[in-house]
C-alpha cells in the first residue's frame, strides 16, 4: 500500500509557517498506508469519500466535510475517487487543538478560505495578504460543528477483528449471539465486553457501522435499494428513515452524481 513520500512528510513537518496548504487527488480504491506528521491536519474532502482509520476507530468523511487529525497520530486513509485540500497547522498555532480525530462541517466561508489557501506558497509573507488569509483560517477552523461520523473500535484484539470484519460488510443479520459464539463467551459477557471496549451498545454500534458503510457505498454509485437490502433492512424506506434519523440527511444526498 502506498505511503506518503518522505519528501512530502518532510515538507509538512519542516514548513516554517503556521499553516501549510496542500492538495491531493486519489483514484478509486487508493490506500494511503499508516503514517503520521508533527502538524495538526484539517483534511477537507472536495470530491469523493474518504475513510480515516486509527487504532481508536474509523471515520467516514463525505464530500464537503473535513476531518481533524491531531499531530503524531498514526492514521490510514482509504479513498473513493477523492480530491482533498489539506491544511497543516504548526503545534501551538491553534488555540484549542483537537485531542482526537473528528469530522466537522465546513461552512461556506471556510470552504472559500481553504480554496484560496491552495494558491498560497509555503513560504508566504506573514505580513501581507497571504499571511492575513492564513490568520483568518486559524480562527475559522475552530468554530466548525462536529458531526457524529465516527465508529469506535475496541483495543481487545479478538473483538476488534470481529468489528473490522463486520464493518467491511455490515448486516442486521449479525447478532450478539453470533459474536458471543465466535468469542466462546456468553451473551451477557459479550454485552459487557463490547460496551467496555467501544463505549456504546452493540445495537447502536451496528447501526453506526451500517450508516458509515452505506455512505461509502452510495458514493461509489450503489443505489439506496441495493444498500438497504444488502444490509438486511426490510425495505429501502425503513433504511432511509434510520439513515436520516442518524445523520440528519437522506441517503440519496450521498449518492454519486
Amino acid at each position: 500500500m502506498p505511503v506518503p513520500t518522505q519528501r512530502r512528510l518532510d515538507l509538512i513537518d519542516n514548513a516554517d509557517r503556521d499553516v501549510l496548504a496542500l492538495s491531493s487527488v486519489y483514484p478509486d480504491g487508493y490506500v494511503v498506508e499508516t503514517h503520521s506528521h508533527q502538524r495538526i491536519q484539517l483534511l477537507h474532502v472536495k470530491t469523493g469519500t474518504m475513510q480515516l482509520e486509527t487504532q481508536f476507530g474509523a471515520w467516514i468523511v463525505p464530500p464537503g466535510f473535513a476531518a481533524w487529525i491531531p499531530a503524531n497520530v498514526p492514521h490510514q486513509l482509504r479513498t473513493i475517487n477523492v480530491t482533498t485540500h489539506s491544511l497543516y497547522f504548526r503545534a501551538g498555532a491553534i488555540s484549542q487543538p483537537p485531542s482526537r480525530c473528528q469530522v466537522v462541517e465546513v461552512s461556506p466561508l471556510l470552504k472559500e478560505l481553504i480554496d484560496a489557501a491552495m494558491l498560497v506558497p509555503a513560504r508566504y509573507d506573514e505580513h501581507a495578504r497571504d499571511g492575513q488569509l492564513m490568520k483568518m483560517l486559524l480562527h475559522e477552523t475552530v468554530v466548525q460543528r462536529v458531526v457524529p461520523l465516527h465508529l469506535p473500535m475496541p483495543r481487545d484484539e479478538q473483538l476488534a477483528a470481529l468489528c473490522q470484519a463486520f464493518f467491511k460488510a455490515p448486516t442486521l443479520a449479525s447478532t450478539p449471539a453470533d459474536w458471543a459464539r465466535r468469542l466462546h463467551i456468553s451473551e451477557r459477557t459479550f454485552y459487557r465486553r463490547f460496551v467496555a471496549g467501544t463505549g456504546i451498545s452493540f445495537v447502536n454500534w451496528r447501526q453506526q457501522a451500517c450508516v458509515l458503510a452505506a455512505m461509502a457505498r452510495l458514493s461509489l454509485g450503489d443505489s439506496v435499494t441495493t444498500v438497504a437490502l444488502d444490509m438486511g433492512y426490510e425495505s429501502p424506506s425503513s433504511f432511509s428513515t434510520m439513515f436520516k434519523k442518524a445523520t440528519g440527511r437522506p441517503p440519496n444526498l450521498y449518492m454519486r452524481n
